[in-house]
Formats: structure tokens, sequence, C-alpha cells
């Protein structure tokens, strides 16, 4: 008979039910223990078994991974007031990118125009056409 089988009868005999069941199903994880083993010696079924596992992960492994503590925190009104500041001055930026290169298109339609003698910009107001 597997040690470690022998330690999980000892732990069904002396231990709260609740531990016994976490024991059961870490050395099942580990692979120390076969289903079928546990199904003979301590008759636990294998749907019983898979039951456990789940509740094991969900319960005991779960909140290992994903602590409360590490949840987000809600956003402070300085931070959002900070992040709010920056988006605004790369706006800024951006925006006075945009008028300077319109102001160079415009400049060299300008030295188009005057060099070549040909109108590039329109005039504003579309005109109609007479039928």
């Amino acid at each position: 008979m597997n040690t470690y089988l022998n330690d999980l009868v000892g732990y069904k005999k002396k231990k709260t039910r609740h531990l016994f069941r976490w024991k059961v199903v870490e050395a099942y994880r580990a692979e120390r223990v076969q289903a079928s083993e546990l199904e003979e010696t301590l008759g636990i079924s294998k749907t019983e078994l898979r039951r456990l596992n789940r509740n094991y992960f969900r319960y005991r492994l779960l909140p290992l991974l994903y602590p409360r503590h590490r949840r987000k925190a809600m956003k402070r009104d300085a931070d959002y007031v900070k992040m709010l500041e920056k988006k605004l001055a790369d706006m800024e930026k951006e925006n006075q990118f945009l008028r300077l290169q319109t102001e160079a298109y415009q400049t060299v339609i300008q030295i188009a125009e005057e060099q070549f003698h040909i109108p590039i910009v329109k005039k504003p107001g579309a005109k109609r056409l007479k039928n």
C-alpha cells in the first residue's frame, strides 16, 4: 500500500473532514495516489474526486493566484486630473504640429502658383453649372 495512502487513512481517522478532503485532493493532484486507489481504500468515487478537485481549485488555489488586495484600486481624483492634463498637453502638441503642417502646405502651394502661374487653390463658393 502507498505511504501517502496510509497517511490519508490516518487523516481520515483523526482530522476534520475538511482538512481530510484537501489532503486527498493534494495527494491526487501531485500524482502520489491514483483515483482507483482512493476509490478502493477510502471509498471516494471518481465523480466525488472531480468535485473535490474543482472545489479545491476554486477555494484554495484561486485566492492564491488572484488575491483580493491586488484588485484594481479606484482612481483617485488627483491621479485622474494629472492623466487628463497629460492628455491635454499631448493634444496641444499634436494640434501645433498639424497647424505647422497646414501652414507648410499652404506656403508650398503659394510658391508653386507664383512660379508656374497655375491656379491651384480654388476660389471659395461653389459655381453652378449653366445648362
